[in-house]
């Protein structure tokens, strides 16, 4: 048997393992109780850190995947890239055939696949392995009971995003598709879901604008047009910008940590601002601390910069849009800055 001591003289596998697999390879208890591993999960072993996201626990957990199972719920829309947030430590969601025993693990919660699952699930790339997830909008309409309302749109708004860079075409929804599975859906949280599919917009290229896109949406500003190419009189391009009032010629940014910490990026930011205010247009910025927490106060400020009058907001839909987690919650994904273009 291969003690602690002998351990320097094995191969350290570089992503998590099953004990059981390693102890088949020759590997002695005493070599995998050696403090240097990680244990994620029960009969889980990791020489890397522990993960601090959702994504990373889930990629922790593949290891003890049966067959069948896949990732559900706000874990499915983690690994297919959706900027969403979760409760702090929140724990990974397995679904498992109905004839399959429920996942019992700590660190995990368990689920059944509904009936009108796919027989298939859609895979997803990591390193050299292909992860089964639940289908796009299946996930979100499974994480409408257990996320907030706006983390719903946020994730809408990511899979209709038309990102040249997405790995898989297959994986784009297309707003029909979104129209038709929201009126077809059946179960647990339908209804929220639907509310979602009719706030989800293509346009939002990261969870600020959505969540910024919202605060108007709260407030009861009118509908802001996404992306939008701005022109001086002449006909010349000043850029893009993530939403614009064109009645009001009011233009809202979402500014992130890269536009305060690249000298060149503010220097971008300054010629283009400048170039839309030559052109009579009026600019409000919104930073990270505007879209965090109260989106009507954020709303409101935008819908006083663009002197429009505020329209009706169902009493249900406020409801929805002031659902938060507080404070005790964390990005389901890694936060990587977003080269900003226009």
């Amino acid at each position: 048997m291969t003690s602690h001591l002998e351990l320097p003289r094995l191969a350290l596998p570089d992503r998590p393992f099953l004990v059981r697999d390693a102890m088949e390879q020759g590997w002695g208890r005493g070599a995998l109780a050696h403090p240097r591993w990680h244990r994620p999960f029960s009969g889980v072993r990791s020489c890397a850190p522990p993960a601090d996201t959702l994504y990373g626990r889930a990629l922790e957990y593949v290891p003890r995947l049966r067959p069948g199972d896949r990732f559900s719920h706000a874990t499915a829309l983690a690994l297919l890239g959706c900027p969403i947030w979760v409760p702090r430590g929140a724990p990974v969601d397995v679904s498992s055939p109905p004839r399959s025993a429920r996942v019992e693990c700590i660190g995990a919660a368990g689920h059944r696949h509904t009936i009108d699952a796919p027989e298939y699930p859609c895979l997803v790339p990591e390193g050299e392995d292909w992860i089964p997830v639940a289908a796009p909008l299946q996930a979100v309409l499974q994480a409408a009971t257990t996320l907030p309302f706006r983390e719903l749109v946020v994730a809408l708004d990511h899979l209709l995003r038309k990102d040249p860079h997405r790995y898989d075409p297959h994986l784009l929804v297309l707003p029909e598709e979104l129209r038709e599975f929201a009126e077809t859906a059946s179960g647990r949280g339908v209804i929220r879901f639907r509310a979602a599919a009719a706030l989800a917009r293509v346009g939002a290229e990261s969870r600020m604008e959505t969540l910024m896109r919202l605060a108007g949406a709260r407030a009861g500003m009118p509908e802001l047009e996404l992306q939008a190419e701005i022109h001086d009189q002449c006909g010349v391009w000043i850029g893009r910008f993530d939403a614009v009032d064109r009645k009001s010629r009011s233009l809202f940014e979402y500014d992130g940590d890269q536009h305060l910490f690249s000298r060149e990026q503010r220097k971008r930011d300054a010629r283009k601002h400048q170039g839309a205010r030559d052109a009579g247009w009026r600019i409000r910025v919104l930073y990270h601390e505007d879209l965090t927490q109260d989106l009507l106060a954020a709303g409101q400020s935008m819908l006083r910069f663009s002197g429009r009058t505020a329209r009706r907001v169902p009493a249900g839909l406020a409801r929805l849009l002031d659902e938060t987690f507080g404070r005790d919650a964390e990005s389901a994904i890694q936060i990587r800055p977003q080269p900003k273009l226009g």
